[in-house]
């Protein structure tokens, strides 16, 4: 199995912005981040005013909780989010894009940055 990574890092939070950048660049995703439990952006990609709507509705966003934050950060957009389970709490996969594909691969890699960590 071919290794495709081109950016490495044996330091947890350099490898999981590496990570959102090689998902920005792959997913068409105008700005992807991941959310910690207090709705704080661990690692990110995109615009500012973006990345600071995701950290505000990932959480809930994907547990679908009724918000009209949630309305406004993704209004002309669509939206993927998945909660992911850690050893030490969860943390929130969020992107906005056109044709936001599932990012199971994404998840995968997370746990395994956090597990080296």
């Amino acid at each position: 199995m071919e290794n495709r990574r081109t950016k490495r890092s044996t330091e947890r939070d350099e490898a999981l912005q590496y990570l959102m950048e090689s998902l920005a660049d792959r997913r068409e995703v105008h700005a992807v981040a991941l959310v910690d439990e207090s709705g704080h952006i661990v690692a990110g990609m995109g615009m500012p005013s973006e990345l600071a709507g995701l950290a505000k509705i990932a959480r809930g966003g994907i547990r679908r909780e009724p918000s009209d934050q949630f309305d406004e950060v993704t209004r002309g957009t669509d939206f993927f989010g998945k909660e992911i389970p850690l050893a030490d709490g969860r943390v929130f996969l969020a992107a906005l894009g056109t044709r936001v594909r599932k990012m199971s691969d994404a998840a995968v890699a997370i746990g395994r940055i956090t597990r080296a960590a």
